[in-house]
């Protein structure tokens, strides 16, 4: 009895659900050509699975630091806080040691700045990252290819937050409304920015 209860939860698909507001974030990369070299950059992810909005931002690595400067660019541009983030592991945000992770004090201090709960994705789960992964490869196929040629990741950064906009102007796949229309309901669910901005170093 026991194999067939296994059987049969094995076979089960869950759906997750996603409020207005809420985010999942993750890391993908792609080569670049910078001032002629080609090199691995590391990209940013965060996916609003609500309106199926992603925005993205590049680094030449996934330090906290990196994290941290690359949500603020994010939660900039959209106006305002996520009411919740999740993460698909731990890299640039802590460590994880078996079940638990350690968060990194820049991270920490970034959160509490901002004042949004997050949590991350747990191991072997990959039902519960299907938005940020989607997105993942779909930022990858749409902005890197051809192979960007950047001088300064900075004003690339600045310009790329438009692109991502850009490729929101389809229907979201389940629900047929505008993605952009629908992510104005995230924006409205987000909580105020800080008055003052957080300094990732």
């Amino acid at each position: 009895a026991r194999q067939a209860e296994t059987r049969s939860a094995k076979g089960e698909v869950l759906s997750l659900e996603w409020a207005p507001g809420e985010a999942q974030v993750d890391f993908g990369v792609c080569d670049f050509r910078a001032l002629g070299v080609v090199r691995e950059v590391h990209c940013l992810v965060v996916t609003f699975p609500f309106s199926n909005v992603s925005l993205a931002q590049c680094f030449w690595g996934e330090a906290s630091e990196c994290v941290c400067e690359g949500l603020k660019a994010v939660l900039e541009f959209c106006g305002g806080v996520p009411t919740r983030l999740v993460f698909d592991n731990a890299a640039g945000v802590g460590r994880r040691v078996g079940e638990k992770v350690r968060t990194a004090d820049t991270f920490m201090r970034f959160a509490a700045h901002h004042g949004f709960p997050f949590s991350f994705c747990s191991p072997d789960s990959g039902h519960e990252k299907g938005p940020v992964e989607n997105a993942v490869g779909a930022i990858r196929r749409n902005l890197s290819v051809p192979m960007p040629r950047v001088d300064s990741l900075l004003a690339y950064n600045k310009r790329l937050l438009a692109k991502c906009m850009e490729r929101a102007g389809k229907d979201h796949c389940l629900k047929g409304e505008p993605e952009r229309q629908l992510f104005v309901e995230d924006q409205v669910a987000m909580a105020a920015l800080p008055a003052k901005p957080f300094r990732a170093v």
